[in-house]
């Protein structure tokens, strides 16, 4: 880094050789010399950056001036445009109530179709769980009947078998018997 110059080195640069041959050349003395350098290095340093600027500031005002005029219009139409939107909501907003009228209306409807759909659906579930139960009360009453029906027949049995001896010859008899009835079937 550079270090700042001291009041010394500032005064070894002002009285340089160069500076001395200057001014005894145009007559002045030293000090006066470095100061009418310094002078013109400045007016030179000014006048160069005055002329840049103005040889930017005209165009730089110029791309500024379109960019203003590219951004109005552009306003302009967004707010034609946004007039244009603002027209068809107030527009809307003038028939909402005849909107939300129809909506009330259509939704009182389908209310009530949904109610008649569901009463329906209820009606048809009762007639179905009557069937169905009627179905399992019939079911119920077969066995009960067959459940009845097989006690009985196992009472007639039990009873038989009390009051019925068969001796062992003729209980083999008795199945002899029964064999030769179902072969005779089979043929």
């Amino acid at each position: 880094m550079d270090e700042p110059e001291t009041e010394a080195q500032l005064q070894a640069f002002r009285h340089s050789p160069a500076v001395q041959s200057l001014a005894r050349h145009i007559h002045l003395s030293t000090e006066t010399t470095a100061r009418i350098i310094e002078d013109l290095n400045s007016a030179l340093l000014i006048g160069a950056i005055l002329w840049f600027l103005f040889r930017l500031i005209p165009k730089l005002l110029r791309k500024r001036n379109e960019t203003l005029q590219k951004q109005l219009l552009e306003a302009r139409l967004q707010t034609a445009e946004a007039s244009e939107r603002l027209a068809i909501v107030e527009e809307r907003l003038s028939k909402l109530g005849v909107e939300i009228e129809a909506i009330r209306e259509q939704t009182e409807r389908d209310s009530a179709n949904d109610e008649k759909r569901i009463q329906e659906s209820l009606e048809a579930e009762r007639q179905r769980i009557v069937a169905v139960a009627e179905q399992e009360i019939d079911a119920a009453g077969a066995a009960a009947q067959r459940d009845l029906r097989k006690f009985a027949a196992q009472l007639a049995v039990d009873r038989a078998r009390r009051e019925i001896r068969i001796s062992l010859e003729d209980d083999r008899e008795l199945i002899r018997a029964f064999g030769d009835d179902l072969k005779g079937e089979r043929n």
